[in-house]
């Protein structure tokens, strides 16, 4: 869960439109809008997670983060039936008691729920359960993992700079690497994960 206090602001007299925010985004809440005399951007309060992005990624200094009222970002896990959370965790090659967002303490079981209530896309996760909205790097490539794992066909915006494909895991490391690399502990390594993936758990 993540509770959102700030939410980004746009100082019109210094946005140039080069739509950076807009890129770099994880709701797709910053938008570019035309007017007579150019362009400029328009952040959605309703869709604005307080990541920071756009804030400390915007060439001009034109957002600030400001104090707004706060809402809680989460997905109850108890409404779902925990034996497909567990199933779909596992997929996804992750304990469901897991932290996968260290910024927000988001949990693997809360992924799985969303998706089983219907997220479909990584910013419908983002806004789900809050994973990805703090520093935006670390469990970018989990919430890649969690869609694959549940057959999820999604989009990713044009011009984006988010959600550019997801990295190899442990389980997909092929025979010639490991054969180049024999020195690392690549199956090793994996049967520690999968006992840690496989642990018995509780709702």
């Amino acid at each position: 869960m993540k509770t959102v206090k700030v939410q980004a602001k746009v100082n019109q007299e210094l946005c140039t439109g080069c739509r950076t925010c807009e890129r770099v985004c994880p709701v797709y809440a910053a938008e570019l809008v035309k007017e007579d005399k150019g362009f400029h951007v328009e952040i959605d309060p309703s869709l604005c997670v307080g990541c920071w992005n756009c804030e400390q990624r915007c060439p001009e200094h034109a957002i600030a983060m400001v104090a707004c009222e706060p809402f809680d970002i989460s997905t109850d896990v108890s409404l779902y039936d925990y034996g497909q959370i567990k199933e779909l965790c596992r997929k996804a090659r992750f304990h469901p008691k897991q932290l996968v967002c260290y910024c927000t303490a988001t949990r693997a079981e809360e992924l799985a729920a969303a998706i089983l209530g219907g997220a479909a896309s990584p910013e419908a996760l983002v806004r789900a359960t809050g994973v990805g909205s703090g520093c935006g790097i670390e469990c970018n490539q989990t919430i890649l993992r969690f869609l694959e794992a549940a057959g999820v066909a999604w989009e990713r915006k044009k011009g984006s700079y988010q959600w550019m494909g997801r990295t190899m895991t442990n389980w997909e490391v092929p025979a010639e690497v490991k054969q180049k690399y024999a020195g690392f502990r690549f199956d090793s390594d994996r049967e520690i994960m999968d006992r840690i993936v496989q642990a018995p758990v509780e709702p």
